[in-house]
């Protein structure tokens, strides 16, 4: 028996042909119809067939399998995929890069991957350890280690290309850093130029004379004085005497005595006759003791240098 319906238009189905036909291709599960021969596509989803899925909003370098994702194509990264994945091995703060891939350096480096310092411009013969420095290479000087100097003394010599040094007058060597001693000087160095500092032992203006006298003199100084050898213009020895002693050789001896001399004054005043001290001339520079026991009585003590020579 027929069916009360007939199917006669094509663009409906079901049992009451009240199902429309979609158009042909549209996605089943993606897209749905109300009218044949349409596509309308549910929420996440769009194209003709309705076969596209909708990435999440502001995804900027990737894609989707599912409505509202953001799959990140190849180089990118990041939650948008906005993230560009820079070259392997790129400085993580010396570079930087604009598309996949890339490695662009920041100011003062460079390199593939950064990792090299940049040279200040203009650096000739230098290096770096750090951005925009100029860290002059062996032999070369300058700001910008353009000038050649070698091992040179910077204030006793000069160059004009590595490996040479030319020393001013007075100095001598690979890198002038020695000194020219007094011509003629035998026995001595020099600090600066044209000194003759002797060694020990030995004096004289070329330091040729040596200096033994109280080697072979050791009874020069008496009563323990120490002899110090001099050079003949200076008397060729000096003798340093112990207390008590004095004389070239330390052969006198140095004596002492006290004498007191009561003067009664309302004034506390010595006076005399003559401008001069109460003490003799000789031994004008000899100290005085002054002891007082009442206002107008004093006590003067004259100290006197005798020698063992004099009565």
């Amino acid at each position: 028996m027929p069916s009360r319906y007939s199917n006669i238009n094509k663009s409906w189905q079901g049992d009451l042909c009240d199902v429309p036909l979609c158009k042909r291709n549209c996605d089943p599960q993606q897209g749905y119809c109300k009218r044949p021969n349409e596509c309308r596509c549910k929420l996440g989803f769009y194209g003709e067939f309705c076969e596209r899925c909708i990435p999440l909003p502001g995804c900027q370098n990737g894609g989707c399998r599912k409505p509202f994702e953001c799959v990140c194509h190849k180089g990118y990264e990041g939650i948008f995929c906005q993230e560009p994945i820079c070259r392997e091995g790129c400085h993580p703060t010396h570079g930087y890069c604009e598309t996949a891939g890339e490695c662009k350096c920041r100011i003062g480096w460079t390199g593939k991957t950064c990792r090299d310092c940049q040279v200040l411009p203009g650096c000739v013969q230098g290096t770096c350890t750090k951005p925009l420095e100029c860290r002059c290479l062996p032999g070369w000087t300058g700001f910008l280690c353009d000038q050649g100097n070698g091992n040179c003394s910077r204030h006793n010599g000069y160059c004009r290309k590595p490996g040479t040094c030319r020393c001013k007058v007075g100095w001598l060597g690979d890198d002038c850093t020695k000194c020219h001693p007094y011509p003629g000087c035998k026995n001595g160095n020099c600090k600066r130029p044209w000194e003759c500092n002797c060694h020990k032992g030995w004096g004289g203006f070329l330091c040729d004379e040596e200096l033994n006298y109280c080697e072979k003199n050791p009874n020069t100084c008496q009563n323990g004085g120490k002899c110090s050898s001099l050079t003949k213009d200076d008397g060729y020895f000096t003798c340093e005497c112990p207390a008590g002693y004095r004389g070239e050789r330390c052969d006198r001896t140095n004596m002492t005595s006290i004498s007191k001399v009561s003067v009664v004054t309302p004034l506390l005043m010595v006076q005399t006759s003559s401008q001069k001290p109460l003490l003799s001339e000789r031994n004008a520079t000899t100290p005085i003791a002054i002891s007082t026991t009442e206002l107008q009585h004093m006590t003067i003590e004259m100290l006197h240098n005798n020698d063992d020579n004099e009565t």
